[in-house]
């Protein structure tokens, strides 16, 4: 009962640790609202469970695959923010993901990504309707219209060296970790 107590101690220290530094680290909580550090897990997630990494890592657990948490790999994604976007691009896109139009665009995406992929695709669902007021639907326009915007969901942040290097050590973490021997 005591290391089940400690565990549960350790685990809630460490979750306290990665919301801290979601809120004091800009490019933490700019990962964190537009929830790319879940859609790139989602995403890895799915390659492993559906086969396409069986080449590479031909043994796998996927109950382990599972488990993984996205709060793992925020880190990673937030290198990659801080060397394509600077302090202030990051704060006015941070604003823009943390509005209520940047939320709907996000969970907006996130529906679609899911209808898509499926239920069991590892996407969060999204519960509700997607509900955007005309000034939102203003709102989120301005924003992916703008050179920030572009910067933000186009290649310039997707295909950085400093994405596709924490894509890679995500994929190569899950694979490690859950390679059956």
């Amino acid at each position: 009962m005591k290391s089940f107590a400690l565990s549960f101690f350790a685990a809630a220290i460490a979750a306290a640790a990665v919301h801290a530094a979601d809120v004091t680290d800009p490019k933490s909580a700019l990962v964190r609202a537009m929830r790319t550090d879940e859609i790139a897990l989602s995403g890895a997630k799915r390659a492993f469970l559906s086969g396409a990494m069986a080449e590479k890592f031909p043994a796998i657990d996927k109950k382990c695959v599972k488990r993984f948490g996205f709060a793992e790999f925020t880190g990673g994604f937030s290198q990659a923010v801080g060397q394509v976007l600077n302090p202030a691009e990051i704060d006015t896109a941070l604003k823009f993901y943390q509005s209520d139009a940047g939320v709907k665009y996000v969970e907006g995406t996130l529906r679609r990504l899911q209808a898509r992929y499926g239920e069991d695709s590892g996407i969060p669902k999204i519960s509700g309707k997607e509900d955007i007021s005309p000034q939102q639907m203003a709102e989120i326009a301005e924003f992916t219209r703008s050179d920030l915007g572009h910067k933000v969901m186009g290649k310039q942040l997707s295909e950085s060296p400093a994405s596709l290097l924490a894509g890679r050590e995500m994929v190569e973490k899950i694979g490690a970790a859950c390679s059956r021997k």
